[in-house]
């Protein structure tokens, strides 16, 4: 139903508050190589995570953080497991973006404004497939992380920088990385046309890169309730892109 919301998020006071707080701890322990710091305040925002409904898509996010530590450490086994659940949340979230709440979106003049007004149910499912196509940009991460762990580790590169585009950009600056790892293994393959197609990718990005991290969020104020479009950008802006190879 058009404006219907998730149910079951942040029951708990403060939750997505300190969810945000907690994930930002593992991403600077994380980038830093602190893989058992990142794990432990991970974890810890997986817990809080509970409070959300099942198919939050910050639950993914949690669940594709951790996997990338199990992958960090070499624990393939661990590793394979986690990404496995982690795509799987990520595609239970597909519910959630359903039901987001749409609210008006802003507008330069006021015939845009009678318009969306008139016609709301489209410009819902308008905005309601963008939100489907940020999902997948956060869906990409844990195909990255667990590319290594693929029959085709090149494809599920691929895929992932592909998604990266729809829900972001072309120029966002984590597809550099994917097209670099693609480019290496397609090289390796003996497809040199296609290893050099992604590599003046990646330097086309890196020329001109679009950043969508942590940097993109302001910090949640305390009993602040952030948008629907807001936890979906938390759970994609607050998951790192960490392509491996075999």
């Amino acid at each position: 139903m058009a404006g219907e919301r998730p149910e079951g998020r942040g029951e708990a006071p403060g939750a997505e508050r300190r969810w945000e707080e907690r994930t930002r701890e593992g991403l600077a322990a994380f980038d830093a190589g602190r893989v058992a710091d990142a794990y432990a305040a991970w974890r810890s925002a997986a817990a809080i995570a509970r409070a959300f409904a099942a198919d939050d898509p910050r639950r993914a996010a949690s669940r594709t953080n951790l996997a990338l530590c199990h992958a960090a450490r070499g624990r393939v086994s661990a590793a394979r497991r986690a990404f496995q659940r982690a795509l799987g949340a990520w595609a239970a979230a597909e519910p959630w973006v359903a039901r987001m709440a749409v609210g008006q979106r802003a507008r330069s003049s006021g015939f845009h404004l009678r318009m969306e007004g008139k016609h709301r149910a489209a410009y819902d499912a308008l905005a309601r497939a963008e939100f489907a196509k940020l999902l997948g940009a956060g869906r990409a991460a844990a195909l990255a992380g667990s590319a290594h762990l693929a029959r085709d580790p090149a494809a599920a590169l691929e895929e992932a920088q592909a998604k990266r585009a729809a829900g972001l950009s072309w120029r966002e600056a984590e597809r550099a990385a994917i097209l670099r790892a693609v480019a290496s293994l397609r090289q390796e393959a003996g497809d040199d046309a296609s290893a050099l197609d992604a590599r003046q990718g990646a330097e086309a990005i890196e020329r001109d890169p679009v950043g969508f991290g942590p940097e993109r969020l302001a910090a949640l104020r305390d009993g602040e309730s952030p948008s629907d479009l807001r936890r979906l950008e938390a759970a994609v802006y607050l998951t790192p892109v960490v392509p491996r190879r075999r």
